[in-house]
């Protein structure tokens, strides 16, 4: 199955448009999704998470139409990262994982926690201490502790260091091991998709 099908998709801004988009993303692979600033990128994950309905074409995501009412109970099966954390500054990892758990139904603790422990997270320090790597990571470990089938991700290894950004490359590819999960990744690293993406 292909975890994303996008199809002849058009979308219009004034001064801007995502002109005939289609890609293909198969479960098992990464798809690395490269492009200059202002290229469209952020638009088409935005397609992709039904935050906005394509003028012409198809968005499909883990085989239900994005802008169809089904999609948003496929919503639990695809974990996002952005390349900027949005948690409470005030809150630390733990609160984090509590308010996850309130959010999806399959929010795994147990492992929320390994992910804390395996990316050196501290669990009670506030999120507005961490730095950009750790941010990222927390997003990660948000975003993975749900158990999802697909991840997209935007540009989130932008402007970390190169030993943090190996670590969650090889999250990256333990994700994908088993066949049945996929990952978009939107990167102007170029390095890092070409250890990893199985197409750009």
């Amino acid at each position: 199955m292909n975890a994303i099908e996008l199809s002849h998709v058009t979308k219009h801004f004034p001064g801007f448009t995502l002109q005939d988009l289609s890609l293909t993303v198969p479960s098992g692979t990464i798809c690395g999704l490269v492009g200059e600033n202002g290229a469209g990128k952020s638009t088409t994950i935005r397609l992709l998470m039904g935050a906005l309905r394509p003028d012409s074409g198809r968005c499909t995501v883990l085989g239900a139409d994005s802008a169809s009412p089904e999609f948003l109970s496929l919503k639990e099966d695809i974990g996002v990262v952005l390349d900027e954390a949005y948690f409470p500054e005030s809150l630390n990892a733990l609160q984090v994982g509590g308010v996850m758990a309130k959010t999806y139904r399959r929010w795994d603790g147990k492992q929320y926690q390994n992910y804390l422990t395996r990316f050196g997270l501290p669990e009670k320090k506030p999120f507005k201490d961490f730095s950009r790597g750790m941010k990222m990571k927390l997003s990660l470990a948000a975003a993975l502790a749900h158990r999802p089938r697909l991840l997209i991700l935007d540009e989130a290894t932008a402007g970390l260091d190169p030993v943090v950004r190996d670590e969650i490359l090889d999250e990256f590819q333990g994700f994908i091991e088993d066949e049945e999960h996929a990952i978009l990744i939107s990167s102007h690293i170029t390095s890092d998709l070409e250890k990893i993406a199985d197409y750009i």
